[in-house]
C-alpha cells in the first residue's frame, strides 16, 4: 500500500482514468466527488471494464483527512495512482509506511512518463463548476 500526504486539492479524479487506462477508456467509478469536477473528494474506486485490470482505490483516512492510502492488487496501478497524486498535490509518499526518496521518485517519474504525460495533457484539468463536461465543448 502507498501513503500520500496531501497538501492542496486533488485533481479531477477522470484524470487518474486518463493516467492509468488511456482517454475514453470505459471504467466503473465509486468515490464521493460532487460535483463530478470537485477538487474536494476524499474516496475513489477505479476499475477498468475492458480488462480484467484490479480496481485501484483511493481514500483519505478517517482519523486524518489529508492521509490517502492508494491500494490496488497491481502493483503498477497502485505505484502510478500514488505517484501522480504526489506529484499533483502531495507533500509526501511512502511505500509500506517507507518515505520514498527524491531520487526514488524521480525514477518513478522516468519509468512513468509515458502515463504522466497523458495525464498532464488531460482534457479534465479544464474541467469547473461552470464547465464540468470540457470534453463536450
Amino acid at each position: 500500500m502507498h501513503t500520500v500526504v496531501v497538501s492542496g486539492h486533488r485533481p479531477d479524479f477522470r484524470v487518474f482514468i486518463d493516467l492509468l487506462y488511456g482517454a475514453d477508456r470505459n471504467v466503473d467509478t465509486e468515490g464521493d466527488s460532487l460535483p463530478v469536477n470537485s477538487r474536494l473528494w476524499s474516496c475513489r474506486y477505479i476499475a477498468d471494464r475492458e480488462t480484467n485490470d484490479p480496481a485501484v482505490e483511493v481514500a483519505a483516512a478517517e482519523d486524518e483527512s489529508v492521509r490517502f492510502t492508494v491500494s490496488s492488487e497491481s502493483p503498477v496501478l497502485e505505484e502510478l495512482a500514488a505517484l501522480y497524486l504526489f506529484l499533483y498535490c502531495g507533500s509526501s509518499i511512502a511505500k509500506d509506511e517507507e518515505l520514498l526518496t527524491q531520487e526514488e521518485v524521480r525514477s518513478l517519474q522516468e519509468k512513468y512518463a509515458e502515463a504522466l504525460s497523458r495525464a498532464a495533457t488531460s482534457v479534465w484539468h479544464e474541467s469547473s463548476d461552470a464547465n464540468p463536461y470540457p470534453n463536450l465543448a
